[in-house]
């Protein structure tokens, strides 16, 4: 029976070329989009979940209020992990670990970069990464031994063989010997904590002494709590724990699973929000609509289509079939090109899977030998063939006997409302996804192209290593020598997020409750002048002015508004119990995403602790220039490989994932449109069709061509241009909750719709020009002598 079913879909397939192929190949597209997202769902669903005992693991994080505002983040004092691991018996397992750090990795005749950071042992017991040398237990608990992943292990010495090696590591002028301890298997795709190298805090601890006061943070605290352990308990109950060893503190700590970091750790005044699950159920949404928008075109094809079959219908019940035979037979055609559409899609997905890792940032494979990708992509097959096929089954096994064998049949009123209705709702499908991502685009464009409060473009940062650093005034001077270079200056500031920031500011009449974090920004002299920074008020540092590096201070104009609210005519203020003057006044500069408002900021004259070089370029012969700075920065720093970064491509990075969403957005958007106007070229065929004869008498009357492509037009442009206006609206109220999301942001504009309406009518309207055209064209003799 089932064989028999089969055969008959073939010769269906055959005989309906159009119809078997814009079904195929609209099935086709839906399954490789949801293919696709859900492979890329999959992977952000899964960041972190590898480790074992994840749900027990949790990262320390702090609330810290100034005033109205509440700043979350994870940065923690360095004493915490331990005494956390001494006092609270609910701790299993407790390690601080710094910020990545990239390193210069010397060994023998080989130099290379590694990225990685100072942990505590605990670390490996928390994180139990797979070894492939060495003993866990005894790892990063030496000063001079060191952790390398695989990869690391293989990028420094070309193998992984490496226990006991020494190599030697530097950074800035520091240069240390160290011991291979143990080699790390490359860690897992889905972790969210990235490194080549490890080191032991105490050493870190040991050298800083900073980190060993309760008042500063810093470092991250990760702990793993033993079995049974009520987490919310356990949260609640260390909320004062940083405040009981530094008296004043403003520190509320809480814990939150590190499983969940990754897709829900943002919080904004203090509460949590949405954080990048936003973007998965975004685009899991947009998988969904793409593949019910084919299986709309499949369900209208096929009931449109359904008077042809009538007739095969009625023979069938005359020579005995019942219902659920008929429904299985169509049913089975449905299943058939379902999956000849999905063996196609994962054709189009092996293709194009590289392209869209690019696109994503990730490195995603499709899961062969995986029995549960088997299973689900089976049952999207089977799910997809049953949604698709579910209406035209039922409508036409349901036909009656008596009606299939008159001369003339017609769909009844009831189908053709449903099959509008379904064209309506694809294409408000299509119109939200249009207008969203015209909004996105928009928005990241305002992003990346405002004016910053300094000037991103040809400027060029550059690592302050070794003898560079040691000599900067001498490798400034060669520098300056190239007419091409119009400033260098140095930082410790990187322009891309907060870096070093304090509470501790205070100035005459200040009112507690406008406590806040100010940025601290150690700069070299010339270094307003070499990032673009516009002086307001007052004026830079200068070496005429030898106290400057003591106590001369440059604020923006947010700190300047900050302190003048409380007294104006502020000239001083202290960092702590240091009396610090106000010398100058600088236009406020973003140096955080558009998500947040510009932060007070304080620059201090310290060349000593600005490690990050900035070079000024004022040629288009940018290329040229750099060569020039990379022979002065090799003779002077041979040790050290020459790197840099022009800071325009540094600031777009601070929008990568924005970005990624605009462009995915963008693409399956024109992907929606390609689907539906899919849809629309058959249903129009049909209606062709079904007006042939309707069409030659109106030709033998004399009716020009434009008449008869109205007669056709009318019904489907009017339903788009419903779906617009519907779509329109549900799309305006998804992106005001989208843009509520940055503090500096686009309006929606009222053109937005009319632009989008017009991309979708045109592109609609030539869908169904393009076949109406074929019937208006068509001998008006034999349409009138067909049946």
């Amino acid at each position: 029976m089932l064989k028999n079913y089969f055969k008959i879909a073939l010769r269906g397939f055959s005989k309906h070329k159009l119809t078997f192929f814009i079904n195929l190949f609209g099935l086709s597209l839906g399954l490789w989009a949801a293919i696709l997202i859900g492979l890329w769902v999959d992977s952000e669903l899964n960041v972190n979940k590898e480790f074992e005992d994840i749900d027990q693991i949790y990262q320390v994080m702090e609330h810290q209020s100034y005033g109205d505002d509440i700043f979350t983040m994870g940065s923690t004092p360095g004493l915490l992990a331990e005494s956390m691991k001494e006092t609270l018996s609910e701790v299993e397992y407790a390690s601080t670990y710094t910020w990545p750090e990239t390193r210069l990795f010397v060994q023998k005749d080989k130099r290379i970069k590694l990225n990685g950071f100072y942990a505590m042992p605990d670390f490996l017991q928390i994180l139990r990464y797979d070894v492939l040398q060495g003993d866990p237990n005894q790892m990063l608990t030496e000063n001079n031994h060191v952790i390398l992943t695989e990869k690391g292990a293989i990028s420094l010495f070309g193998k992984t063989d490496v226990m006991g090696e020494d190599v030697e590591i530097r950074q800035g002028t520091d240069a240390k010997n160290f011991i291979v301890q143990g080699v790390l298997k490359d860690l897992p795709e889905g972790s969210s904590i990235r490194f080549d190298y490890l080191l032991p805090y105490a050493l870190y601890f040991q050298e800083n002494e900073w980190v060993s006061q309760w008042g500063n943070n810093g470092p991250s605290t990760l702990i793993k709590l033993r079995k049974g352990t009520d987490a919310a308990e356990f949260s609640e109950s260390i909320e004062g724990y940083v405040a009981a060893k530094n008296e004043g503190s403003n520190v509320r700590l809480f814990t939150f699973p590190l499983g969940d970091l990754y897709l829900y750790g943002q919080w904004k005044g203090g509460q949590l929000v949405e954080g990048r699950i936003q973007n998965v159920k975004l685009f899991a949404m947009i998988g969904l609509f793409v593949l019910i928008i084919a299986c709309i075109n499949f369900m209208n094809l096929s009931t449109a289509k359904s008077q042809k079959r009538a007739k095969e219908v009625g023979v069938r019940k005359v020579a005995g079939a019942d219902k659920g035979s008929l429904v299985m037979q169509f049913m089975s055609e449905s299943i058939l090109i379902t999956l000849f559409s999905g063996i196609i899609a994962i054709i189009l997905v092996e293709v194009s899977i590289p392209v869209f890792n690019n696109l994503t940032g990730k490195v995603m494979t499709v899961p062969y030998g995986s029995g549960l990708f088997w299973l689900q992509f089976i049952s999207i097959i089977i799910f997809t063939g049953l949604v698709a096929g579910s209406y035209p089954a039922f409508y036409l096994s349901a036909t009656k006997v008596v009606s299939v064998f008159r001369s003339y049949a017609k769909a009844g009123k009831g189908v053709v409302m449903a099959r509008k209705g379904l064209v309506l709702f694809q294409f408000i499908l299509a119109t939200i996804l249009i207008v969203s991502t015209m909004v996105v685009y928009q928005q990241i464009n305002f992003a990346m192209n405002q004016d910053l409060g300094y000037s991103k473009d040809q400027l060029i940062k550059i690592p302050l290593e070794g003898k560079i650093l040691e000599s900067f005034d001498v490798f400034k001077a060669e520098l300056e020598k190239n007419e091409n270079i119009e400033s260098v200056s140095r930082s410790s500031f990187g322009f891309m997020g907060r870096n070093s920031n304090r509470g501790d500011i205070s100035w005459e009449g200040k009112d507690p409750e406008n406590a806040a974090l100010f940025e601290i920004i150690k700069v070299d002299y010339d270094f307003l002048k070499t990032a673009g920074l516009e002086l307001v008020q007052g004026r830079s540092f200068d070496l005429e002015h030898g106290a400057d590096s003591v106590s001369g201070a440059i604020l923006n104009q947010t700190a300047l508004d900050l302190m003048e609210q409380d007294h104006e005519g502020n000239e001083f203020f202290r960092i702590s119990e240091d009396e610090m003057a106000i010398t100058g006044v600088v236009k406020d500069f973003h140096f955080e995403s558009f998500r947040q408002n510009v932060a007070p900021a304080i620059l201090l004259l310290d060349p000593g602790n600005s490690s990050q070089g900035y070079i000024k370029v004022n040629t288009d012969k940018v290329q040229e220039t750099v060569a020039y700075m990379e022979k002065v920065a090799k003779n002077l720093n041979p040790e050290f490989p020459f790197e840099y970064s022009f800071m325009d491509e540094n600031y777009a990075r601070l929008y990568q994932e924005d970005v990624r969403l605009r462009d995915l957005a963008q693409y399956f958007s024109i992907l929606t449109i390609i689907i539906s106007c899919l849809g629309l070229l058959g249903l129009s065929a049909h209606v062709a069709e079904q007006k042939t004869k309707e069409i030659g008498i109106r030709k033998v009357l004399g009716a020009s061509t434009f008449s008869i492509l109205q007669v056709i037009n009318k019904e489907f442009i009017l339903i788009v241009t419903i779906s617009i206006a519907i779509g329109s609206g549900l799309a305006f109220w998804l992106m005001q909750d989208w843009l509520d999301g940055y503090q500096y942001k686009i309006s929606f504009e009222w053109w937005f719709i009319p632009l989008a309406a017009a991309t979708i009518l045109g592109i609609a309207f030539l869908t169904v020009t393009l076949q109406s055209l074929k019937a208006a064209n068509s001998n008006p003799v034999k349409a009138i002598k067909s049946e």
